[in-house]
């Protein structure tokens, strides 16, 4: 048997490979994640305006968090501001690419205004730390990017 080839194949042949391709771009468009960065979204516009607030208050300190990485772990440090203060916070590990990658932890630092994060908790790339404390009365949050290269 032998198969003519005129444009009424070629046509044919076009549309199912078309098809095909569009089935195929569909069931990869299914198997990919879509994790919201949070779950609960518009109460949280809502306190859109004190976190700037908090933001600001943050900024008007003398130093920024700094964050580093050296053989033992992450290293944050605090503004001096906050030495011999009755601080009470939380910083929240964001990883954008992967939600069960996110854990929080309590703000504590050492004397020396230095907290340490053990490497074990994170996996290798994106961080956004999100810190939010309370000092004298106070509310404050700092947001700040970093990479883990374990």
């Amino acid at each position: 048997m032998k198969i003519k080839f005129d444009w009424g194949t070629g046509i044919t042949i076009f549309i199912a490979l078309f098809l095909l391709a569009n089935a195929f771009v569909i069931y990869k468009s299914f198997q990919q994640k879509n994790d919201l960065v949070a779950k609960e979204y518009y109460p949280e516009g809502l306190e859109y305006q004190k976190q700037i607030d908090r933001f600001a208050k943050t900024n008007a300190l003398s130093g920024k968090i700094v964050i580093s990485e050296d053989k033992l772990g992450l290293v944050i440090t605090y503004p001096y501001d906050l030495k011999g203060k009755d601080v009470k916070g939380e910083v929240v590990f964001f990883r954008p690419s992967d939600e069960n990658a996110d854990f929080h932890d309590s703000i504590r630092f050492d004397t020396s205004m230095i907290q340490r994060i053990p490497v074990e908790k994170f996996i290798k790339g994106k961080y956004v730390a999100k810190f939010f404390w309370k000092m004298d009365g106070n509310e404050y949050a700092n947001e700040s990017s970093f990479r883990v290269n374990k």
